[in-house]
């Protein structure tokens, strides 16, 4: 059985989606073939998404490497050459601000596409960015949300520290600039010790003349899957070449028990696993015995059970509920939960309420749930 055949809808790419991917993957068979049926079941002058988009420079890659002769591959030249101007410019509006950072003695550690960019697909036309992921120590986050708005940034309000201890990045903007700070790598990695398990696997990246760091293969992967496999309503399908360059580039590199064993501390081993069975199922990626057992015998417990229910599944419905949207947030604390005691569980779970909600205290979540209560229901006073 496969691994996506339990979680249908937007957590798994669609099968154009699917055709998509091995054209841009695959081997000159499995692409030709793939490509080839991509297009007789997609409107080629409608709205391909931009989840779509995105993979067709490495489509049109792929298919002048394997010698594809068709009409199409002018368009797709055409995407490919949009996204390296892009990606080109990106990279150097964000370079000064960088070199700033830099120079004030922050380290750097470029996230997800632009690492990418730079280091595995090594050409900015086949990895487009829709923003710039930057992650700094949280030490050094004061200094560099300072310098920051001293550049003309608006940053985003999650840094309190209510913000630093639930959530994981800030938003930040510059005209039609965006970049995510990260202080925690993940939304659901919010401790010292998993900060702590990310910046000791990392290693120099040059970035236009300015050293930075970005995650070595093991993180860099754990990072990749656990980003992508969640439920969007557009398929985050991005992730499967990303970790496929990682794997077929580095693989070799990756050490499967220290990944193993940070996802299990961190209550992350069965969406690991789907994303990883995902890939092992779809695009050959042979995952070592001891990986494959590990994964299979792996059975996850409460806290982590009922954090995925909001992870893995379509919760939008759920926050037109007056309860259901309570339980839609009480999912997302157990994923970031210290203790499954259910006296510390509650009283953490109220901090959270209190601060999703933005209350003073933890004095006002009975009244607001009551006030909720009557307007939805429509009782009057």
């Amino acid at each position: 059985m496969k691994a996506h055949a339990h979680h249908p809808g937007k957590l798994w790419p669609s099968l154009a989606q699917e055709q998509l991917l091995k054209a841009a993957l695959g081997n000159e068979e499995e692409a030709r073939k793939a490509f080839r049926a991509w297009r007789q079941e997609v409107d080629l002058d409608g709205d391909l998404g931009y989840p779509a988009l995105r993979l067709l420079p490495l489509v049109y890659d792929n298919l002048q490497r394997l010698g594809l002769e068709d009409p199409l591959l002018g368009r797709l030249k055409g995407v490919y050459r949009r996204f390296w101007c892009e990606n080109q410019a990106l990279f150097f509006a964000m370079h000064p601000l960088l070199l700033r950072l830099r120079e004030a003695g922050i380290d750097l550690l470029l996230l997800k596409g632009a690492a990418l960019v730079l280091s595995y697909y090594r050409n900015h036309a086949l990895r487009p960015m829709a923003d710039f992921d930057l992650a700094v120590r949280t030490e050094d986050l004061p200094r560099a949300v300072a310098l920051l708005k001293e550049s003309g940034w608006t940053v985003g309000s999650e840094l309190s520290a209510d913000g630093q201890q639930f959530f994981h990045a800030t938003q930040c903007l510059h005209g039609e600039l965006q970049m995510d700070v990260h202080y925690h790598f993940l939304r659901e990695c919010v401790t010292p010790a998993a900060d702590q398990w990310f910046w000791s696997d990392i290693e120099e990246l040059d970035f236009q003349g300015m050293k930075a760091w970005q995650l070595a293969p093991t993180a860099l992967l754990f990072h990749t899957v656990m980003h992508g496999v969640r439920w969007n309503e557009e398929p985050p399908i991005r992730w499967i070449p990303d970790a496929l360059m990682i794997l077929r580039q580095r693989g070799g590199e990756v050490d499967w028990e220290r990944l193993l064993a940070f996802a299990d501390s961190q209550r992350l081993t069965h969406r690991l696993a789907l994303g990883l069975t995902y890939l092992a199922e779809n695009f050959a990626v042979e995952l070592p015995a001891s990986v494959h057992t590990h994964l299979q015998q792996y059975r996850p417990g409460v806290l982590e059970s009922i954090a995925n229910l909001a992870v893995l599944g379509d919760v939008r419905r759920a926050y037109a509920h007056p309860v259901a949207k309570q339980g839609v947030l009480f999912a997302e604390y157990c994923g970031i939960a210290k203790s499954a005691n259910p006296l510390r569980l509650l009283w953490g779970f109220s901090h959270y309420l209190r601060y999703s909600w933005k209350l003073r205290g933890r004095l006002e979540i009975v009244p607001t749930i009551f006030h909720g209560l009557r307007r939805r229901l429509g009782w009057r006073s």
